[in-house]
């Protein structure tokens, strides 16, 4: 919910008052005041809470007063502030053991939750490609990049690109390569797309401006990005991959546990 532009009238409405006479701090007040609110209109992570002038203006008290409890809410986890664009309201994380590194979409069933994939993007890429910085460069024929938004309960929770060979994407239809779960058993019933070996570089960076128009997200928002590549069992790349995961919204904990044979992951 955008609050730019509300009048006073509009803003006595929303909030409750501060009550001066209690003994506990107005900050306090003041941050649990917009927790309620956050709460009783269902905020989204990403909306935006009202600015210092509003809050000034609605509440009569120091910019003091609405920096600490502002700062309340950051500390807490419930509000993130981005320079030159304002407060943002943060939902609570959601806490995801990962099962199997590879694994986020079972990772989440396992939760409970159901998990959808919106293809956005679909088609033949020429040139350099900036993500894969880093990784030894590809000579396949027409790579296309597959691109989908991955959300559960409604809530999106990352954006999942592919880059893989024209001849391997084309045996499959738009439907199948929708539904990552299709898509990935039918890959691995083909020789040359069988997963013999996979590596992964994990780095942290902020919403390119492309991704903060798509997503209708703040720039700087919190992002984990998951760069992978995959090879067969005859040693051949087949296909790269950058899981781009919106970090404000979910933790990722990996579970491991010794055995005789040393360390591995829970499951």
């Amino acid at each position: 919910m955008q609050f730019c532009n509300r009048s006073g009238e509009e803003m006595q409405k929303i909030f409750k008052d501060i009550d001066k006479s209690s003994p506990i701090p107005l900050y306090i007040q003041l941050s649990e005041i917009l927790t309620d609110y956050a709460k009783q209109y269902q905020l989204k992570s990403g909306d935006v809470l009202p600015s210092e002038n509003e809050l000034l203006s609605r509440f009569k008290v120091s910019r003091h007063t609405i920096r600490l409890a502002v700062e309340r809410l950051v500390q807490s986890g419930t509000a993130r502030k981005v320079r030159g664009q304002g407060t943002f309201f943060m939902e609570k994380k959601r806490v995801l053991p990962v099962y199997y590194p590879h694994a986020f979409n079972g990772s989440l069933e396992r939760l409970g939750l159901h998990v959808t994939n919106k293809l956005i993007d679909h088609k033949v890429i020429s040139g350099k490609i900036d993500w894969i910085e880093g990784l030894n460069s590809t000579n396949w024929e027409e790579p296309v990049w597959i691109r989908r938004l991955k959300s559960a309960q409604d809530e999106l929770l990352a954006i999942d690109e592919r880059i893989l060979s024209g001849s391997v994407v084309k045996r499959y239809s738009k439907e199948e390569i929708e539904n990552e779960n299709l898509f990935l058993d039918l890959m691995g019933r083909n020789l040359d797309t069988q997963t013999k070996s996979f590596n992964y570089t994990f780095v942290a960076h902020p919403l390119t401006k492309e991704e903060s128009n798509l997503l209708q997200l703040p720039l700087n928002t919190q992002l984990l990005r998951r760069v992978g590549e995959y090879y067969n069992s005859m040693e051949e790349r087949f296909m790269l991959s950058r899981l781009t995961i919106l970090s404000d919204r979910i933790t990722l904990r990996y579970e491991y546990s010794m055995h005789k044979e040393g360390w591995s992951i829970k499951g």
